[in-house]
């Protein structure tokens, strides 16, 4: 009952600011195709201010055009620091409110609120991290640790309770919120404020969220989402190989001297063992070749090197014999 106030004390807040704003635009689906075409320029005679409490709810749209379309304008404008930094504080502290949405229930269309809302909080970590480089003319970094902090700790709530594993829905489009909680965690962890214990709680969370019970297999590449993440953490410079072994031989354990037909009777946990073994598979190949450049991984934090990567790549061979359990893969003896 909790989740199910939450969502309708939002909704109302939303309603509210829309009737309270100056504005004679429509925020149509048509209105924000216009938008994006017009290199996400303002309309003539709006305001950012009024035209922004119209968009978020968008984010939460079942019609993929409108929340795609709401996501990528507040995302663009977010990034060309539109905002102000008191203003992107509070875009942040909303979008946090708004991951919390109803999180915990499965096949509602909140999924798309709680999914779009994380890519939000995205842009606004990307861009603080921007301004504290000094890429942004006349901006500094508007973030504090409390900040930092009390988002981060929102963002692991949502993720912790998150139960809705659906990819792309037919004739409502993407929803993927497995997908964006692991890019908002990828964010995080390439933030400049991020400490070693965020690290390893983060870690600790991704490695138990790719091998959680549920009821789907992950159809649309989130395991390799949660990886990327994961091996962005890696690249903290202060974490110790004995940090990762801890995380990685507390999940162990519990698959020693067992194989997928332990689980293959039960669909959430055969579920999970499965989406679990494809992460590690993800993480593994990550390691080995190299982590792809393109997209959002094209940012100079990606050209360091992990600094025990050979060790790493020995812990997870180790991890996928015992997932194997001899059912398929032979192993030399040494490991």
């Amino acid at each position: 009952m909790t989740a199910v106030f939450l969502f309708i004390f939002l909704m109302i807040q939303m309603l509210y600011l829309q009737e309270n704003i100056e504005t004679n635009m429509e925020l149509t689906s048509e209105n924000i195709k216009k938008i994006i075409e017009n290199d996400c320029q303002l309309p003539p005679e709006e305001s950012i201010e009024n035209i922004t409490p119209l968009l978020i709810p968008k984010l939460g749209f079942p019609d993929s055009d409108s929340r795609e379309g709401a996501l990528e304008i507040l995302y663009t404008w977010i990034m060309e620091g539109k905002y102000s930094d008191t203003a992107l504080i509070q875009l942040g502290d909303q979008f946090c409110d708004l991951i919390q949405t109803n999180v915990g229930t499965f096949g509602e269309d909140s999924t798309f609120l709680r999914a779009f809302s994380a890519l939000e909080i995205c842009g606004i970590l990307k861009f603080d991290d921007e301004c504290a480089l000094g890429n942004v003319e006349n901006r500094i970094s508007f973030l504090s640790p409390e900040i930092f902090t009390r988002w981060l700790e929102k963002a692991m709530n949502y993720y912790r309770q998150e139960k809705d594993y659906r990819s792309f829905i037919p004739e409502k489009g993407w929803a993927h919120s497995i997908a964006h909680g692991a890019d908002l965690f990828r964010d995080f962890l390439k933030h400049h404020l991020i400490r070693k214990t965020d690290v390893i709680q983060i870690l600790d969370l991704l490695l138990e969220k790719a091998f959680s019970s549920n009821n789907l297999l992950l159809k649309g590449k989130e395991d390799a989402r949660i990886a990327t993440a994961f091996y962005t953490g890696l690249l903290h410079q202060d974490l110790l190989f004995t940090d990762i072994q801890s995380l990685f031989n507390k999940f162990m354990t519990s698959y020693k001297n067992k194989g997928w037909f332990t689980w293959a009777q039960e669909p959430s946990a055969s579920n999970g063992f499965l989406n679990g073994e494809r992460f590690i598979y993800d993480l593994y190949f990550m390691l080995k070749f190299g982590i792809s450049r393109k997209g959002s991984r094209s940012v100079p934090y990606y050209e360091q090197q992990i600094q025990f990567r050979e060790e790493l790549i020995l812990l997870l061979e180790n991890f996928i014999q015992i997932l194997d359990n001899g059912s398929f893969y032979l192993f030399p003896s040494t490991h």
